[in-house]
């Protein structure tokens, strides 16, 4: 289980009027047959974008399939969310879960693209040599305009809807430093500049997590950036972790470039799973049920 699986678990074993309140009215539905939980889903708003809500935690025991009851609780989320004012409806599924796409496809959502995960076990061994740090160095509140250009190019707004996106982590200065202090430098940024001045290569984000199963490392490279030249970044990354070797390392990339993913791999991250990223326009879902 991945630490938000656990968490989500844990929730759903100690769910509360006051959870419910303080998520904002984030909720739930379920299909009941004889006393027996069949089905359920969950819904709560997106707390980065306003007008968003995300259903997730969508599960229909095997035996009662392809009765209607899963399109039930999804469409119960959906009305649920539009009584509340929401505009989009956002959602990811596993991209080889077909009768799930299928489903979200009938109601109207649209793809907007696919976010593969991975995870580097702990004792994998790489060549961390001194060219990594040599190449790198770390980020200056300067680079603050280039880190978000390349955030946006990497995490464009369609994959903000399905996943709460914080652009505070991407935007160095004083807040950024300030709270990364406060919580003891968990974060760090790395670069490597480009051969014009003001531009870079690529950056990359760790971030240690004390708490939590696994630490994160976030790969960002420019478009003209090789896959050495991202294996690079990652291995510096590598190397600011090596201390806390003992936990998986995390990271996550959206399919809109594959050099991150051919780099990810080759510095021995194994992907996980691929999540399709989903989106309903609440307006249109309206218009054709009024239909």
């Amino acid at each position: 289980m991945s630490d938000d699986g656990i968490r989500l678990i844990h929730a759903l074993r100690n769910y509360s009027l006051l959870d419910a309140l303080m998520l904002g009215g984030s909720t739930g539905f379920v299909w009941i047959e004889e006393g027996q939980l069949i089905a359920n889903a969950s819904v709560q708003r997106n707390y980065t974008r306003r007008d968003t809500w995300i259903i997730g935690n969508v599960a229909t025991r095997p035996a009662y399939r392809n009765r209607g009851i899963g399109r039930a609780v999804v469409e119960a989320c959906i009305h649920y969310a539009a009584s509340r004012g929401a505009r989009y409806i956002a959602l990811q599924a596993e991209v080889g879960n077909r009768p799930a796409l299928h489903l979200y496809d009938k109601l109207g959502f649209r793809r907007l693209g696919e976010v593969t995960h991975y995870l580097r076990p702990v004792g994998t061994t790489a060549p961390l040599g001194d060219e990594p740090m040599r190449r790198t160095r770390k980020a200056r509140w300067s680079d603050r305009a280039a880190i978000w250009a390349l955030a946006q190019r990497h995490v464009p707004e369609p994959f903000t809807f399905a996943e709460p996106f914080d652009p505070n982590i991407y935007r160095l200065g004083p807040r950024w430093s300030l709270f990364n202090s406060l919580n003891g430098n968990i974060e760090q940024w790395r670069v490597i500049d480009a051969s014009r001045r003001g531009e870079l290569l690529g950056a990359v984000r760790t971030r240690v997590n004390f708490e939590g199963s696994y630490h994160h490392l976030e790969v960002l490279p420019a478009p003209n950036a090789t896959i050495e030249d991202t294996v690079c970044l990652i291995e510096s990354g590598l190397r600011r972790l090596q201390d806390y070797v003992t936990k998986p390392i995390y990271a996550a990339h959206s399919r809109l470039d594959e050099t991150p993913h051919a780099a990810l791999q080759a510095a021995g991250f194994q992907p996980t799973r691929t999540l399709v990223h989903m989106r309903l326009d609440l307006d249109d879902y309206l218009d054709e049920c009024e239909d």
